[in-house]
């Protein structure tokens, strides 16, 4: 906090207060000063026009105020100006030390004051005590009140007719004259005839003489009488007018000061206005400029979140049309993969139903195969057992093989296998299936011939690594071939067409109702090409047709 007086913060309030003091057609008269609680700013406390009796309940014990106010000069009638310091006995210590400087600060702001007084309690600001410093400050007791002003004769108008000038007659004027004044009165003088010689004696016989000289003498001694009495009022009226002379020039004098006076204090209140208003301009001056630097920084401040906010409105676009753009394009390319997927979709079934269609006769075929199949192993049968009765009163060197994998009959014409025995009588009716007798001729029947392993050098396939399932029954349909002589046992009938055929690369299991399962190694007959990727084909068991990969087989030539 400053330790000089602030005047700015309410210095409207308190330049308004004091022209009202100031001005002669206010009826305010008088104003009290105080600070704002804890600070050196100076605030207007409170105005009146009810005089120093007034004005003498506004001062406090614990307070510094100042007061300007208005009084009448008792002696001269004209207004003079008073300035009170008040720094009642309660001020803090702390406080009080800043009286003085803050004095100095508070007369230069008034300026123009007639009388100045330090007030420490209420006998300092009594109404009679600072009259009475007013009156001794004015100086002669006169005032220039006192006497009315003369009224001036009133303008009369001018004629707006032209009259001819009279010429003035000088010398009638001057008889007219003479005759109203009469003769003069003689000239009164001071002189006095000396007497060189007493009178001498009247004579007795002279009486009438001497009466008569007295009566000259006593209208001479009247005469000088009223000479002198002449000349006593003229020196009366003399002195008068010197005194009525000297009177004027005080009473001018005194004017002229007051004048002076005014004129100064109008100079002194034109000159602190003037400073008032150029201090005033000057923080206006720097009101304006920071607050034009407030606004520069606000509309700089303003302009750089626009610019961001910009910026970030311009990334979000971008990134919402590079959005809409890869949503286009996942749209686009689901779209596409569905088109796809719908056609494959639609392949697939075309093919699915190709398939079924396909399987629907492969079955058919099947049901006909079956029954030539039936018709072929009965024969087989008789030729077995007719071939199986002449081998037993003549042994026979037909085809034998010994069982690699035990194996139960499905079919009434199968024959049961049991691992490690030895099968006799083979008659190799189909390239999958052949018909044999165990050694003791009590079974016989079609066993599938990858269960056992032929005893005689002949070519025979490799065992395999695991158990195959049973292979199917042929899907294609098989000639019926005429049952071999019982003669010639050992002879085996033609094989029939299996159509294409080919050799499991791998293993599959079916993923769909229209499929079929393999394993590695096994072969699949009766192959149709329905598509470059599917084949359609009978699985090893010979019973079961589907759709498999074609690369999960190999074409046999």
């Amino acid at each position: 906090m400053s330790i000089h007086v602030n005047f700015s913060t309410h210095g409207k309030e308190i330049n308004d207060a004091l022209q009202a003091v100031l001005s002669d057609n206010d009826p305010t008269n008088w104003l009290v000063l105080a600070y704002d609680k804890g600070t050196n700013d100076l605030r207007l406390q409170d105005t009146g026009d009810g005089g120093l009796e007034e004005l003498n309940d506004e001062f406090f014990d614990g307070k510094m105020q100042y007061a300007y106010t208005r009084v009448i000069d008792p002696n001269t009638e004209l207004p003079k100006y008073v300035f009170i310091a008040w720094c009642g006995s309660g001020v803090p210590e702390t406080r009080k030390g800043f009286f003085n400087s803050h004095l100095s600060e508070v007369s230069r702001f008034f300026k123009s004051f007639h009388v100045q007084i330090n007030a420490r309690d209420e006998a300092d600001v009594d109404p009679d005590l600072i009259m009475k410093r007013v009156s001794e400050s004015s100086g002669a007791n006169y005032s220039v009140h006192k006497e009315q002003r003369k009224p001036q004769p009133a303008i009369t108008p001018v004629n707006s007719v032209y009259k001819k000038t009279e010429i003035p007659d000088i010398a009638a004027m001057q008889r007219e004259s003479m005759r109203r004044e009469g003769a003069p009165a003689p000239v009164g003088t001071n002189y006095k005839p000396v007497q060189t010689a007493p009178k001498p004696l009247a004579s007795r016989w002279n009486a009438a003489q001497s009466q008569s000289d007295n009566g000259a003498a006593a209208v001479r001694a009247e005469r000088e009488r009223f000479e002198r009495e002449q000349r006593e009022r003229e020196e009366q009226s003399a002195r008068a007018q010197v005194q009525r002379d000297q009177d004027a020039e005080q009473q001018r004098a005194a004017a002229e000061e007051a004048e002076q006076q005014r004129r100064q204090q109008e100079e002194d209140e034109r000159r602190r206005v003037e400073e008032q208003r150029r201090a005033a301009a000057a923080a206006a001056a720097e009101e304006d400029r920071c607050r034009q630097q407030q606004e520069e920084e606000a509309r700089r401040q303003q302009e750089e979140q626009e610019r961001r906010a910009a910026e970030e409105e311009e990334q979000r676009r971008a990134a919402a049309e590079e959005e809409e753009r890869r949503r286009q394009e996942e749209q686009q390319r689901l779209a596409e993969q569905q088109r796809k997927e719908a056609e494959e979709a639609k392949r697939l079934e075309e093919e699915r139903l190709q398939a079924e269609e396909h399987a629907r006769q492969q079955q058919q075929q099947e049901a006909t195969l079956h029954g030539q199949l039936d018709e072929t192993a009965d024969r087989a049968v008789h030729a077995a057992t007719a071939a199986a009765g002449s081998a037993v009163g003549h042994p026979s060197n037909g085809l034998s093989a010994v069982v690699l994998f035990g194996y139960a009959a499905g079919e009434e014409n199968e024959m049961t296998l049991n691992e490690g025995e030895v099968v006799v009588q083979i008659d190799q009716v189909d390239e999958g299936w052949w018909y044999g007798m165990s050694e003791d001729g009590k079974r016989q029947g079609l066993f599938p011939a990858n269960y056992v392993q032929v005893l005689e050098e002949e070519p025979q396939a490799p065992a395999a690594p695991a158990a195959p399932p049973a292979p199917a029954t042929p899907a294609a349909p098989v000639a019926a071939q005429p049952a071999p002589a019982p003669e010639p046992a050992h002879t085996s009938p033609p094989k029939q067409d299996q159509g294409a055929t080919a050799i499991a690369l791998y293993d599959y299991d079916a993923g769909e109702d229209n499929e079929i399962s393999f394993r590695e190694g096994q072969l699949i007959t009766y192959i149709e090409f329905v598509s470059d990727d599917w084949w359609q084909g009978v699985a090893a068991d010979g019973r079961t047709v589907g759709l498999f990969p074609a690369n999960y087989v190999e074409l046999q030539k």
